[in-house]
């Protein structure tokens, strides 16, 4: 007895625990519009954060380059310990000469400043210049690519979301149309397989309703690794100012996109860096002048190291190099012919791009008329399925299939208006247009 009171009272203790953790609410999802979606993606997205590291590298090259046209001053200091000096022994008993100093500290300060490189020093910073205009164009782009993959993921979320609430619309339907079949054939004005269709009408919506709910868990999964976020809850909602939802013609399109689009860009840099580089191969075969002074400062002086000072003009003229100006000169005419055919197959892409985009958003546009008129005819002939089986007239499978077309024709219009927000999407990224958490909107679906 004693050990069932100590177990009974054990269990209470637990429960005590327990019950109150398990009646706390789980933690509601933080609202989440399309600004705020691109915002915390170009805050966390680490894509971004290996794209600004590349243009650090590409800066502090300019600085490496530009260096060698600067003042250079180097200091060395050196205390040396001999262990043997040289000597000299006089004639005629004179005493011993030694040469030198057991223990010397010498110290040099050396001043080099070139004064004409035959443009080779000016050609190469001009070239990291343009590489790192380059690599500032390529993160514009991956820029752009993190905000349409945030504003892209939150769409399809929001689309999620609206077919959960489609599907629970049918699923409220069903359970209405199962409570009439039930209320007649309990006045026994239909037979029972009325009441077996309209309960396999409500299971059938009920799983419809399932796969909508592990469909927002995916969405709400993408989301996050777009956000470049981990653990955190949102609900998407449709926020924000609506903007002109009016398509740009193909031409219009495709003229910002040559204009704007950052890849291109980026390959008029390279080019732009190729075109230094030649130069700059060029120049090796081109005298250089500089101008170099010293001054040593020896402690204890001897006659082997003395103070001095010393002052040169260097002039340097390559004779024979084994043909490596030559090769360099090549190299970089190779490497433009790369980039030009780069270019050429980029702009190619971008026109395919771009072409496809406008097709996809202005069918975009056009579906959503269809849609929506798909959804008014699908209620109006449920209203009329619904009265005609009240009044005696229609079978029960009519009026499961008017709430299956509705049902469909509501998750079209949802898939349509989800289908014009991603190709509003898709065009702006196609056409290089800028994104940024402030600018980013919920685009207006056409009236």
């Amino acid at each position: 007895m004693n050990v069932l009171c100590r177990s009974g009272v054990a269990m209470l203790l637990i429960l005590i625990v327990l019950v109150p953790a398990f009646s706390e609410e789980a933690p509601q999802p933080e609202p989440l519009s399309p600004g705020e979606a691109v915002s915390l993606a170009l805050q966390n997205n680490p894509s971004l954060r290996e794209a600004e590291g590349k243009n650090a590298a590409s800066l502090a090259a300019i600085d490496r380059t530009q260096s060698p046209q600067l003042l250079q001053l180097k200091l060395d200091s050196r205390f040396s310990d001999v262990s043997k000096l040289p000597s000299i022994t006089l004639p005629g008993g004179a005493p011993t000469l030694t040469l030198g100093s057991k223990d010397t500290w010498l110290t040099t300060l050396t001043a080099q400043k070139v004064i004409y490189s035959g443009g080779r020093l000016e050609a190469l910073v001009g070239q990291a210049t343009n590489v790192a205009k380059a690599a500032e164009a390529t993160s514009e782009r991956t820029r752009q690519l993190v905000a349409f993959g945030a504003e892209r993921a939150f769409l399809l979320l929001l689309a999620a979301q609206q077919g959960e609430d489609v599907a629970q619309q049918a699923l409220v339907a069903a359970e209405e149309h199962l409570a009439v079949a039930e209320s007649r054939y309990e006045a026994k004005a239909v037979p029972r397989f009325d009441v077996l269709r309209a309960e396999v009408q409500v299971e059938q919506s009920r799983q419809e309703l399932i796969q909508a709910q592990s469909a927002i868990e995916t969405a709400h999964a993408a989301l996050l690794q777009a956000l470049g976020l981990h653990g955190r809850s949102f609900t998407a909602v449709e926020t924000g100012l609506p903007t002109n939802a009016e398509i740009p013609t193909l031409d219009e399109a495709l003229r910002l996109a040559y204009q704007q689009r950052p890849e291109v860009q980026a390959l008029d840099r390279q080019l732009g860096a190729a075109g230094e580089g030649i130069r700059a191969a060029r120049a090796e075969a081109r005298p250089t002048l500089g101008l170099a002074a010293d001054y040593q400062l020896a402690s204890p002086e001897s006659p082997f190291q003395f103070n001095r000072w010393s002052v040169a003009a260097v002039l340097s003229l390559p004779i024979l190099d084994g043909g490596n100006a030559k090769a360099k000169q090549r190299e970089a005419e190779a490497q433009r012919d790369q980039v030009m055919a780069a270019r050429d197959s980029l702009l190619d892409s971008v026109e395919s791009e771009v072409t496809q985009s406008h097709a996809r958003a202005v069918s975009a546009a056009a579906q959503i008329e269809v849609a929506r008129k798909q959804v008014e005819l699908a209620e109006e002939m449920l209203r009329v399925a619904k009265v005609r089986y009240e009044g005696g007239i229609a079978t029960p499978t009519e009026t499961a299939d008017s709430l299956a077309t509705l049902a469909g024709a509501r998750q079209g219009l949802t898939r349509a208006l989800a289908e014009w927000g991603i190709a509003r999407a898709e065009l702006r990224f196609a056409m290089g247009s800028q994104v940024s958490g402030a600018d980013a909107r919920q685009e207006e679906a056409p009236k």
